[in-house]
């Protein structure tokens, strides 16, 4: 993700820091398209038309972003002297990634009709992100940007092995 050119936290009036107040996030985007979506420009000129759905794709992007933890973290990492690119190629640790594979291999392991087993282990996998979210916020706080880094690449793994283990683990 390339930084975009609007600002998102300054759309939304909120401090640009990882754990945002996702109340006053919901209820900046509604006041936002309550006051600019392109319906209440019909009849303008049609430069405020555009400019309107312009204004609201923005928010939409903004609020997408600014709403899922994994997004909000590579977004503050944009914005940051740390290259993306360059940190994914050095990766996570070998801990982690023996981890994950075990993780991995267990989840791949329970049968659909093992729905306790699944939950136990969705369970287990929502700690070590919890665990991986902690971790990376204490990075960007004292600005170690690439331990930072490392940490929002541990949540992208585990946010999409959590995802498996709800659809099912297949």
């Amino acid at each position: 993700m390339s930084a975009p050119a609007r600002d998102y936290f300054a759309l939304f009036q909120l401090k640009p820091v990882f754990r945002i107040d996702r109340a006053a996030l919901t209820r900046a985007y509604h006041a936002l398209l309550d006051q600019f979506h392109p319906d209440r420009f019909a009849g303008k000129p049609q430069v405020e038309q555009r400019l309107a759905a312009q204004f609201c794709a923005d928010v939409n992007s903004g609020f997408r972003v600014l709403s899922d933890d994994v997004s909000r973290a590579e977004y503050l990492l944009s914005r940051t002297p740390i290259n993306l690119k360059e940190a994914e190629r050095e990766g996570v640790g070998s801990e982690f990634l023996m981890t994950q594979i075990v993780l991995r291999e267990r989840l791949e392991s329970i049968q659909p009709a093992e729905v306790e087993a699944r939950e136990a282990l969705e369970q287990e996998i929502n700690c070590h992100y919890a665990t991986a979210v902690e971790q990376f916020e204490a990075a960007t706080s004292d600005e170690h940007w690439q331990n930072a880094a490392r940490h929002w690449q541990e949540m992208c793994y585990l946010s999409k092995l959590l995802e498996a283990a709800r659809m099912g683990g297949r």
